[in-house]
């Protein structure tokens, strides 16, 4: 790797940091201008929240057990399910938290890796949830890095005995973050829907980013046109509240200011999943990994249909198929002639990372 594991974030400074500034003040007042006048085009109506309640803690108990944990002075709830003496898996959702992470095909997930003997953790990332929230330097990257490290070693996990880590959206990016600052910590990780953090500008971390990650930087403004369904009209968050995005948006916020070493690689087998026309994205992050696999679906989230069988051939493998219980002599010498090709043809093929 080359970099020393405490300089691989870099904060932005110097005329970069006031370039920057800038940018975000007069392209973002350009962009809230806009919004403005696209608002007033349409007519604005205040949607009211009692048509679509906000999401709290709509989490099926069935799946897990409610905990709740305070690390480094903040509470965090989450979802465990599985063993506790289990391999430790983190989940990371996106923000603001909308229910996703229990559809029923990414449950099926969950209770799978349960099954295998795996003890999964389904996070509440800061400022959703039932988890504490908190300002723009609560949610800045050293700090949130520094919290999930804390809740790995608190759970269970450390460098002989490392983790699994799911991330989307919002929470691949802390996933991106925490495999560069503590990849001792994590085996094998996967990122749905998110870029890596240096390519902040270029591919913004979150779908309500497009068309106003400079306004995102003012304060104040961006929660309240986000709950009023401004820059995310048709979607399931239209009567949100203010509140409901602040931790969001302050870990945006935060990442804008740093950047990972340039020459610093993920050793961490990594899974990258991406939308059908993300593919350009998806191979800029996986110059930052040592050993990638990409894929495309039709819809990256926990409902894709596609997703759960990704996650689960790469973090557990691909499940054979019940043997037959009787095959005879003939059978089972022709049986293990197959084997052997199989297992010559798989020595041949390109790995599934390549």
């Amino acid at each position: 790797m080359g970099v020393q594991s405490d300089k691989v974030l870099e904060v932005v400074s110097g005329w970069e940091a006031v370039k920057l500034v800038l940018k975000c003040a007069f392209i973002g007042l350009w962009q809230m201008i806009h919004l403005a006048v696209r608002r007033l085009w349409k007519g604005h109506r205040r949607k009211l929240s009692k048509n679509c309640p906000p999401v709290e803690l709509t989490v099926d108990s069935s799946i897990g057990i409610h905990c709740y944990i305070k690390i480094m002075g903040v509470k965090y709830h989450y979802v465990e399910t599985g063993p506790k003496c289990g391999k430790k898996v983190l989940i990371l959702g996106d923000a603001p938290d909308s229910g996703d992470l229990w559809v029923p095909r990414w449950s099926s997930v969950v209770r799978r890796l349960a099954e295998t003997g795996h003890h999964v953790i389904t996070l509440d990332l800061r400022g959703t949830g039932g988890s504490e929230g908190g300002w723009r330097s609560d949610l800045s990257p050293p700090r949130a890095v520094e919290e999930l490290r804390a809740l790995l070693l608190a759970l269970g996990a450390s460098d002989k005995n490392p983790a699994i880590v799911i991330g989307f959206g919002i929470g691949g990016m802390l996933t991106w973050y925490l495999v560069h600052c503590h990849g001792s910590l994590v085996s094998k990780f996967a990122v749905v829907a998110a870029p890596h953090p240096n390519l902040y500008w270029q591919h913004p971390p979150a779908a309500f980013c497009q068309g106003s990650i400079h306004f995102i930087q003012w304060p104040h403004f961006p929660e309240s046109w986000l709950a009023e369904g401004v820059l995310q009209e048709g979607t399931q968050w239209a009567s949100s509240r203010a509140r409901d995005w602040s931790g969001a948006l302050n870990y945006v916020r935060g990442a804008a200011w740093y950047r990972v070493h340039a020459e610093h690689r993920v050793q961490a087998r990594a899974l990258l999943v991406g939308a059908r026309d993300s593919a350009a994205q998806l191979v800029a992050s996986a110059q930052y990994c040592a050993s990638p696999a990409l894929r495309l679906v039709t819809s990256p989230g926990p409902g894709d249909k596609d997703l759960p069988a990704m996650v689960l051939d790469f973090f557990l493998g691909k499940q054979k198929p019940p043997e037959e219980v009787s095959r005879g002599l003939v059978g089972r010498v022709l049986g293990a002639v197959a084997d052997r090709g199989r297992e010559l043809t798989a020595r041949l093929a390109l790995p599934a990372n390549a």
